[in-house]
């Protein structure tokens, strides 16, 4: 490995198809739902124990910092040979600091779309599977019965609700400002010249992708994440319909945007 990116962006907002059309690419991994930052957040969480904290802490956190940046190299030696990895965690961008200091300067590629879209797509999965017991409607305690009540139960939870804190809190640390953010309908709509601008922010040679053709082959087993965390692909790149009005009613939209006006004035939806 010579390179590692950071996929770390908003739920339902195309960040698989991007990490499957980067693959194409034979310089770049596009890896699936990374463990990477899980382990490393494991690591961290014995921090403080006596071990640590009865050396000198300047060594420790050197120590600590170093084998955070081994432990990347060392996972993706035994999964790739391509030079230039993109791992896929919508948590990366709240440690920006902290990677920072095991890869300094590092990518960061946000995926983002439309708020009320990436609500009407948690409500479409509830809808297709209502015949599992997926939740998050519970009809002894009357929760979550209606549209708007799901509304907002994803979007103060996870993954939406956390996804959205932690995007909002990108731009009041400035870390913004090193990161990329993509529009999912700018990569549906102008897919080339959205990968071009992709690749003058990495710094890699611009690639000539097949947006017709597109096939996973970095698979995973998506009955571990459940209805709501599906990692499937079309195999044509094209815009989904923005039927959101239709499905979570004008009044949930025009909660939307009024509640997360910073959302939509960021992005420009």
């Amino acid at each position: 490995m010579d390179r590692l990116i950071f996929n770390t962006s908003m739920p339902r907002s195309g960040s698989e198809v991007i990490q499957v059309i980067l693959h194409q690419n034979p310089r770049i991994y596009g890896s699936v739902t990374s463990p990477l930052l899980e382990y490393q957040f494991a690591a961290r969480g014995n921090y403080e124990l006596p071990e640590v904290k009865s050396q000198d802490p300047v060594l420790m956190q050197k120590a600590f910092i170093s084998m955070c940046k081994g432990m990347a190299h060392s996972y993706y030696t035994e999964i790739t040979t391509r030079p230039v990895i993109v791992d896929k965690n919508r948590g990366w961008m709240h440690y920006y600091e902290w990677v920072d200091q095991w890869n300094p300067n590092p990518k960061m590629i946000c995926m983002v779309r439309d708020l009320r879209s990436i609500v009407a797509s948690m409500e479409k999965a509830f809808r297709k599977n209502q015949h599992t017991p997926c939740g998050p409607d519970n009809p002894g305690t009357i929760q979550n019965m209606t549209v708007p009540a799901r509304a907002h139960h994803w979007l103060t939870t996870q993954p939406i609700g956390l996804a959205l804190q932690r995007t909002f809190d990108v731009f009041r640390r400035g870390v913004d400002k090193n990161m990329l953010f993509v529009k999912y309908e700018d990569l549906c709509m102008h897919p080339q010249q959205t990968m071009n601008r992709i690749y003058d922010y990495i710094g890699e040679p611009t690639f000539a992708h097949d947006f017709d053709n597109i096939r996973k082959q970095v698979l995973e087993n998506d009955s571990y994440f459940g209805i709501y965390g599906k990692h499937t692909v079309a195999p044509k790149l094209q815009l989904i319909p923005f039927d959101f009005k239709e499905i979570l009613g004008l009044d949930t939209c025009a909660n939307l945007r009024a509640n997360y006006t910073w959302y939509f004035d960021t992005f420009g939806y």
